[in-house]
């Protein structure tokens, strides 16, 4: 680093680049030196400037440490992908890792484990320390056993952008590409995401265009509150684009574009609740799970959705997912979108609805079932605007058992083929359209 004066809290700004840079590197290595000096200084500025930079492990955000780049100018990506099959088991508690050819692994490296079980250390990957006989010796404990028995191996996949405990970080202005090369489909079945927040208050992402992630584009994790996602693009991922989970409340979702995600565009997980998902444009999601716009469901709570363009998706616009009465969405609020154009042929997805489950019917602007009580819909645009076979939004809004006290009103509905409002809820709604 060059010889910066950090005699103030306005001065604490750190610049990374290729050349003529306070870092000068062009990996994520030069990227989290810059963002650790900061972090130990108490909080400041990495400014990132233009350039592709390859990722041998995720870049760690840290508390107060804002990361800066310029959306399309600043682009992360996966180095090339290193894997083997384990010798020996990689067993709980141990900090090291024996593969069958460790010549391609280096110190440095974010690894992961796999077996015929599931992936392990995914969302927190392990980081090698060094290779020495054959042996990886890694950065912390390995929390459940992945054998080689069962076809074990380890893999270099790591989040690209990951924040854990990182209160206060912000990213804004970066490309997290998450393509890989990977024929033989090491990295198949990976559910988390190139940008991973967890177990963090009040962090921003702004500006961050996610793309062609194995798993998930954007996911907030694990009891994180207060975040911020907005102005993003989550497009192309495997699994879903943008996925609030696992517990976190007052989540913000605003002025993003989710497109072409191979299952939910925006999948609210477990335990969301009083969270706000509004002016995001959310479309063609659902191509290889036949999946929906958006999917809520498990406790995800006193919820709103509002201004938001849901379109061309392959299920519904909006599902809400069955559950036990304790479990359900109560008290959602879809206020002011346009829903529109969604639902598939049936011989476009017959494969795959072979395995979804028996209640799912299919295109339907809203569909909504089990004992969720106060769901409002209301001043929306819910229509099919093509002609003909083409209208495969067969519904507007279809309640089906168990919901009870829904209000639905003020919707301009129009253009479907089949009866716009479905009620088989068996419970008291008020139903005004």
């Amino acid at each position: 680093m060059g010889n910066k004066d950090w005699s103030t809290a306005n001065e604490r700004v750190v610049t990374v680049g290729r050349a003529g840079a306070d870092v000068v590197g062009e990996d994520n290595r030069a990227i989290q030196i810059a963002i650790d000096s900061v972090a130990h200084r108490g909080g400041g500025v990495v400014r990132v400037l233009p350039g592709e930079y390859t990722c041998y492990d995720s870049v760690r955000l840290r508390p107060n440490v804002t990361l800066l780049g310029q959306r399309d100018a600043v682009i992360l990506r996966y180095a090339p992908l290193v894997w083997s099959p384990l010798a020996v088991d990689a067993d709980k508690g141990q900090m090291e890792i024996t593969p069958e050819d460790a010549s391609n692994f280096r110190a440095g490296m974010g690894v992961s484990l796999h077996d015929s079980t599931g992936w392990l250390h995914t969302g927190q990957p392990l980081t090698i320390t060094a290779v020495r006989d054959g042996v990886l010796h890694v950065d912390s404990y390995i929390v459940a056993d992945r054998l080689a028995e069962r076809r074990g191996r380890v893999v270099t996949w790591f989040p690209l952008l990951l924040g854990v405990e990182a209160h206060g970080a912000t990213v804004d202005g970066f490309t997290v590409d998450g393509r890989v090369t990977d024929p033989e489909g090491r990295t198949s079945g990976i559910r988390t995401a190139i940008v991973y927040i967890l177990k963090s208050r009040n962090v921003t992402v702004r500006n961050v265009a996610a793309r062609n992630g194995v798993g998930d584009g954007i996911c907030y994790s694990t009891a994180s509150t207060d975040g911020l996602i907005e102005h993003c693009e989550a497009s192309g991922n495997g699994m879903f684009g943008i996925h609030p989970g696992s517990h976190s409340t007052r989540i913000r979702v605003r002025n993003c574009d989710i497109h072409d995600n191979g299952f939910d565009g925006l999948y609210i997980c477990w335990g969301i609740s009083h969270s706000e998902f509004t002016d995001n444009r959310i479309w063609r999601n659902g191509w290889k799970g036949y999946r929906s716009g958006i999917s809520i469901g498990h406790k995800d709570t006193d919820n709103l959705f509002a201004r938001n363009h849901i379109y061309d998706n392959a299920k519904y616009g909006i599902c809400f997912r069955q559950k036990t009465a304790a479990n359900a969405p109560h008290r959602v609020t879809v206020r002011d979108n346009v829903i529109e154009n969604n639902g598939s042929r049936a011989e476009e997805m017959a494969a795959i609805k072979a395995r979804i489950e028996p209640w799912e019917s299919i295109g339907s602007g809203i569909h909504a079932i089990g004992p969720m009580a106060g769901l409002v819909v209301e001043s929306n645009v819910i229509r099919d605007t093509r002609t003909g076979e083409d209208r495969l939004q067969r519904h507007a809004v279809v309640l089906g058992k168990g919901v009870t006290g829904a209000r639905i009103g003020g919707n301009s509905i129009s253009g479907h083929p089949q009866q716009a409002i479905v009620d088989e809820s068996g419970g008291e709604n008020d139903i005004t359209d």
